[in-house]
């Protein structure tokens, strides 16, 4: 059967446009209208008009609490994309959606912002719970209220969220192992380097730092590997001089592996005389990343979709509202290897939006 979503894909516009133009609602520019009829009857399209009315009538009131990003922490930039292109299509169904942005380093930021998400009255909130104990306050409100909620890219353990759609940590850090297990030689050392931003990053990336010894204790049992742990109190000289202090008295260290999205911070910190016989690993295709990636410094990033991840929490819960379907516990994001020759043909849906 054809759908709506298939029509907007042909016609490379937004389910929303499609929409305004089977209902005459205009808004639509007429070369863009006249291209949707003219798929509409190709295709032979008929409105389903009980589910379409059902929709119209009924107006439901989403929320999204999620970080910000500015040009230091891009990360989130990508599954506000996401979120934003999905908002696009979601209301077509009647379905609204507020976001409410908070700083992802300050709790009380992050309960400010769900004190102005309540005030609306949301019938179901997607959220992000990077701080445990005012998240464990939040979701307290929610159950009490009977709103519906979902976990984004953060999971909490015993809450009765919808679902979680997200990483898999553990399995990121077995792939991260793999990669490194390929790139080394014989007597190659391994580093591991990660620095703590909040509790939501560190429970993250100790997953995938679990993962990665997994790997080797199952496969390499005798691989030397080392850690260093930086605290976002100290100061950038510091942890530059930490750490090419290390790899000056470590030379068989040739691998360095890092756990969060930050690996071309630590790009910057190494000297280049000790980069350039690195194989560097790193998480996330932040245009930072992507940068150290091009110029062949980095060379592997491991891609959890976070674009993706934004855009089907929407119509995850979208569909949970409108078409009472429920999903699934778990919804995890696929786990890409990146590499500067495949960069370009990956993460298509985001650069285009």
């Amino acid at each position: 059967m054809i759908t709506i979503k298939d029509i907007a894909n042909e016609a490379n516009v937004s389910t929303g446009t499609v929409d305004r133009v089977l209902h005459n609602r205009g808004g639509v520019s007429p070369k863009t209208e006249t291209k949707i009829r003219k798929i509409l009857k190709q295709k032979k399209f008929k409105i389903n008009l009980i589910a379409s009315s059902l929709a119209m009538k009924k107006h439901h009131n989403l929320a999204t609490l999620i970080p910000k990003h500015d040009e230091q922490n891009l990360f989130w930039k990508s599954p506000y994309s996401g979120i934003k292109k999905a908002n696009q299509e979601v209301g077509a169904y009647g379905i609204e959606n507020h976001i409410f942005l908070f700083d992802q380093f300050d709790p009380q930021s992050y309960l400010k912002a769900f004190r102005k998400l309540i005030k609306t009255m949301p019938d179901a909130v997607v959220m992000v719970p990077v701080f445990v104990k005012e998240s464990s306050e939040i979701i307290k409100e929610l159950d009490d209220k009977k709103i519906p909620y979902l976990f984004l890219n953060a999971a909490l353990k015993g809450y009765e969220n919808l679902c979680y759609i997200g990483q898999k940590s553990f399995e990121a850090g077995i792939l991260s192992g793999k990669l490194s297990h390929l790139c080394s030689k014989e007597k190659d050392e391994f580093l591991i380097i990660l620095t703590r931003k909040n509790i939501h990053d560190y429970e993250a990336n100790n997953e995938r730092i679990k993962g990665f010894i997994n790997y080797f204790n199952r496969n390499l049992p005798q691989a030397v590997i080392h850690q260093l742990k930086f605290d976002q109190s100290e100061g950038i000289k510091i942890v530059s001089k930490k750490i090419n202090n290390f790899l000056t008295q470590n030379p068989r260290v040739r691998i360095v592996m890092v756990p969060s999205s930050r690996v071309s911070n630590i790009c910057k910190l190494i000297d280049n005389d000790l980069l350039s016989g690195l194989k560097l690993i790193g998480f996330d295709t932040t245009p930072q990343n992507v940068e150290v990636l091009n110029k062949g410094i980095v060379s592997f990033l491991i891609s959890q979709k976070s674009f993706n991840q934004g855009y089907k929490a929407i119509t995850t819960i979208a569909n949970y509202l409108v078409h009472k379907e429920t999903p699934s516990d778990e919804i995890p994001m696929p786990l890409e290897i990146i590499t500067k020759e495949n960069y370009r043909y990956s993460h298509t849906e985001e650069r285009n939006y």
